[in-house]
């Protein structure tokens, strides 16, 4: 166990799901030292989905590339949950970077994307956000997840929130992977669509 330099987190219990076990190491680190008290594993969606069942953590923190349930076939099963797991703010951690996987993620609702490899600073911020600043969700027929439209910080001057307005990084191949700037920009323009 890490000594916690504060206390936090130590309200927040997470859930980290991910087929690495150095990669939930590290993660579990990142979050004892800020405090964080309840901490989970499941090495996969499915062992995720059915610890939240009986335990629903506050947030969760999930690779994209899962087998045989992935992080996005689980945020898509939550954001389709009848009662509160829908609600639960899902942080996607990958290397899984290329804009048609960061568009699949937002589109089904992620909360926040980190892109591998990261920083501390780079988690705890996105963590920092969920807690900090949580965005009321939409439920758009076709789209329920978190607001996209008060991220405007991370958009460039002159640019609506809608990314119509002014300069706009542009990723001309899509199999391209994106920077975690680029993945910012992406995650919070509104449109649902690619």
């Amino acid at each position: 166990m890490v000594a916690a330099t504060s206390d936090y987190l130590k309200p927040i219990s997470f859930l980290i799901v991910d087929d690495k076990q150095y990669m939930r190491h590290v993660m579990k680190g990142i979050l004892e030292s800020l405090g964080a008290k309840t901490i989970d594993e499941a090495e996969d969606g499915t062992g995720a989905l059915a610890m939240m069942q009986s335990w629903p953590p506050d947030i969760v923190l999930t690779e994209y590339r899962l087998a045989p349930m992935s992080g996005l076939e689980l945020l898509r099963t939550l954001r389709k949950d009848k009662g509160t797991l829908r609600f639960t703010p899902v942080i996607m951690i990958t290397s899984e970077t290329r804009r048609k996987k960061v568009i699949a993620a937002r589109n089904s609702g992620v909360t926040e994307f980190v892109a591998k490899p990261f920083n501390a600073k780079g988690l705890i911020l996105r963590i920092k956000e969920v807690i900090e600043r949580p965005r009321p969700f939409v439920d758009a027929g076709t789209y329920f997840g978190p607001d996209r439209r008060r991220r405007t910080q991370v958009m460039g001057e002159g640019q609506d929130r809608r990314g119509a307005g002014g300069p706009r990084e542009q990723v001309e191949e899509k199999s391209r992977s994106m920077t975690q700037d680029q993945i910012d920009r992406l995650i919070a323009t509104d449109p649902i669509r690619d």
